[in-house]
């Protein structure tokens, strides 16, 4: 896996913003594995990719009872179908059948946004995006989202620069301590300042054009 994106959210928006600029990189047939506790944000962040794939984010809710709820696209629309499932009442990997878990899988037609993947054992496929939030404090999650190297270059349009190595704030240059809670940057100021850059596209990845990048199907 490589990690694409690592920083720490001040409130909801926050989070959802960046889901948002995430499911700008999205295709059908993706798979997003959702860890972190209770209240970390896992549904938060599953409103945020809602709405950046064309949804209504009040649609989203938490699936525990169900399982797994789906968002499909209005009629013209070109948006994929969103399934938002929840591993955490399941009692094995094995429920998944009732649920028709590979039949998702197959189909290909749809973004899967998956939280308490833990529940589901051996049965998310190998090129998932994992999304990781933990609790920092009240209002504050850390976010770090990582991806096989083959899906890492699509899913952010807009990438931030790498930290740089010798530890310095990759937006100011002055010194980042290591085991602050904005590292890599050396202060709030300066991790919103980039966190701005990247959601206003300031950022580019530049690299040749791809044939699937020119698939008008998704």
């Amino acid at each position: 896996m490589t990690v694409i994106l690592d920083l720490v959210t001040d409130g909801e928006e926050e989070t959802r913003a960046v889901a948002r600029r995430l499911a700008t990189g999205l295709r059908r047939g993706d798979v997003l594995a959702l860890s972190g506790p209770l209240g970390a944000g896992k549904t938060c962040f599953v409103r945020g990719l809602a709405e950046g794939l064309g949804y209504d984010p009040r649609e989203v809710s938490s699936p525990t009872f169900i399982l797994c709820r789906e968002l499909r696209p209005a009629p013209g629309s070109t948006a994929p179908r969103l399934l938002h499932l929840d591993g955490y009442r399941l009692a094995g990997a094995e429920e998944l059948e009732t649920i028709g878990w590979d039949e998702m899988l197959d189909a290909g037609d749809a973004v899967i946004a998956v939280e308490w993947p833990e529940r589901f054992g051996d049965q998310l496929p190998a090129h998932h995006v994992a999304v990781d939030l933990a609790h920092v404090d009240e209002n504050r999650r850390s976010l770090r989202i990582s991806a096989p190297p083959e899906l890492a270059g699509r899913l952010l349009p807009g990438d931030e620069p790498a930290p740089r190595a010798d530890g310095a704030c990759p937006t100011c240059g002055k010194p980042a301590r290591d085991d602050a809670v904005t590292f890599p940057f050396c202060s709030d100021r300066c991790r919103l300042v980039d966190l701005g850059r990247w959601l206003g596209e300031s950022y580019r990845i530049m690299r040749p054009l791809a044939a699937e990048d020119l698939d008008t199907d998704d």
